[in-house]
Order: C-alpha cells, then sequence, then structure tokens
C-alpha cells in the first residue's frame, strides 16, 4: 500500500512539479527519491519497475535546477512576465512554470515563426504582433494593437500566463507590455511599477518616447 501511494505521488508530481516554488519543488523531490531508493533498497525485485520512476524524478529534478525563472506579475485573475526571445530550453521552462501563452513581437524576418513552432511543441497558445524596430507604431495599426490588448485581457480574465518576448526583451517587449497595462487602466505610475517588478532592464531601458507613446495610444484605443 505505501509503495504504491508512493509510485502515484511521484507519478503526480512528475505531471506538475512547480505547484508553489523551484524551492519546494525541489525539496520535495528529494523526499520522492528517498522514498523511491527505499523501496527498492528493501525489495530488490522491483528495481525493474520502480528504476524508470526513479531516473524521471532526477532528470525532472536536474531541469528544475537549471530553469530559467521569469518574474510573473498577477494582471487581472492572471499573469504576464516579459523577457528575450526564448530557446527551446527557455519554451520548456516557460511550460513548467504554467506559461499559457507566448506573445511575439518579433518580425518574420527575425524568426518569428520558429517562435510559433516551439511554443506549438509546447502545446502553448500563440499571439504574433510583429514590429520591424522600436519606433512607436502608427495610428494605422491601431485596430490591430486594440484586437491584440482586448485577446490578452480576455485571456488574463481567465487565469492565463502570458509571456511577452521582443529578442532582448527591452524596447518593444517595454513598449507593448507599458501600452497594454494604460489600456486595460492601470495609472501612469502603476504601469510603470508593474514593468519594474516584471523586469528591471526593461523598465530602465524602455524610454521615455516609447512610453509616453503608449499613454497617447491608450488613450486613442478607449475613445
Amino acid at each position: 500500500m505505501i509503495t504504491s501511494k508512493i509510485i502515484e505521488s511521484a507519478s503526480l508530481w512528475l505531471s506538475n512539479p512547480i505547484s508553489s516554488n523551484t524551492e519546494d519543488a525541489i525539496q520535495y523531490s528529494n523526499q520522492l527519491l528517498s522514498d523511491l531508493q527505499s523501496i527498492i533498497e528493501k525489495n530488490r525485485n522491483l528495481k525493474r519497475t520502480i528504476g524508470p520512476l526513479l531516473g524521471r524524478v532526477k532528470t525532472m529534478q536536474k531541469r528544475l535546477s537549471n530553469l530559467e525563472l521569469v518574474n510573473w506579475v498577477n494582471i487581472r485573475n492572471g499573469y504576464l512576465a516579459i523577457g528575450h526571445r526564448p530557446s527551446t530550453k527557455l519554451t520548456e521552462d516557460l511550460k513548467l512554470q504554467h506559461a499559457t501563452h507566448i506573445l511575439t513581437l518579433l518580425s518574420k524576418s527575425e524568426g518569428a515563426e520558429q517562435i510559433k513552432i516551439l511554443t506549438s511543441k509546447a502545446e502553448l497558445g500563440w499571439l504574433w504582433f510583429p514590429m520591424e524596430n522600436a519606433k512607436p507604431i502608427s495610428e494605422e495599426r491601431a485596430e490591430e494593437l486594440s484586437t491584440l490588448f482586448s485577446s490578452m485581457e480576455e485571456i488574463l480574465e481567465k487565469g492565463g500566463k502570458i509571456y511577452l518576448h521582443c529578442s532582448a526583451g527591452i524596447h518593444r517587449t517595454g513598449m507593448i507590455s507599458y501600452a497594454f497595462l494604460r489600456f486595460i487602466n492601470f495609472g501612469s505610475d502603476e504601469a510603470l511599477a508593474k514593468l519594474k517588478v516584471m523586469r528591471l532592464d526593461t523598465y530602465e531601458g524602455v524610454g521615455e518616447e516609447r512610453t509616453e507613446w503608449g499613454n497617447k495610444m491608450a488613450m486613442h484605443l478607449k475613445k
């Protein structure tokens, strides 16, 4: 009975290793490894059955130890995080952190469709708002931007977790995330404070021109 409960616990943990934070997850994995090894020591005949499970727990523990964490900030009922272009590893790490969507600001020539492929493999939703550079966007794309922001707001209202990125995760990322926060009625100071918590480099590098554009565009979209 005890053996079956430990096996069940290990299997459940592998399906959702991060229920609170990585430190707790690693500590729990240590206990699982100890329990599984104890089972094998008491009954060597179970090694063939328990061994593969033990290996999977060790592999997941190693992944958690090397996890690239992002700062998830509570927005509405969900969470928003910002950062650099996701690699295969980061995409997998975002999945472990319960991300539901990735929003890409890269242009097609920058390989945006490669991010789409990575996102699909991770079984995450993909949003795309292509930007060739970090210059403020013209009002000609206002409707497109409004559609994006409305989709983001809906995802967050439903408890989703969106990772928003460009290349380095500073200029375009800062501009769009700030404008989005203003669009959903965050005050300018509050929006900047959220940006600072999400990523200090982005907060420091976004620039006054882009935040001023975000203020004006948010007001335009809400008319």
